[in-house]
């Protein structure tokens, strides 16, 4: 019999959708919702502007860095590093929302 590679799966808590200005030290984890505003191409980082605040965004995922344009309407999942004005965002997943209705979405989720 041929033993079966299992995979292990890390677990992550959810990550709550918040506007950037409500963003504090008890958010570990959140998800944002905004306008790509600027890259920096030097340490694969943007910043995102959600009407309420920005926040810069890093990112490891060089290929998914690349895709990223300035005024791209974007969703962002990750773990929060820093405090108050320092805070920054460590992207788990980037999705685009180009094609969301931001009006609409703003309504609902704002």
């Amino acid at each position: 019999m041929v033993d079966e590679e299992r995979k292990q799966f890390t677990k992550r808590g959810a990550s709550v959708p918040v506007t950037i200005k409500n963003i504090s030290s008890d958010h570990v984890r959140v998800s944002i919702t905004g306008t790509i505003v600027s890259k920096n191409d030097s340490i694969y980082s943007f910043m995102v502007d959600d009407g309420t605040g920005t926040i810069v965004v890093i990112t490891n995922d060089i290929d998914r860095f690349k895709e990223l344009r300035e005024g791209q309407f974007v969703r962002v999942l990750g773990r929060t590093w820093g405090e108050a004005d320092e805070t920054e965002l460590q992207a788990d997943i980037i999705q685009d929302f180009s094609k969301i209705d931001k009006e609409l979405w703003k309504k609902v989720y704002i």
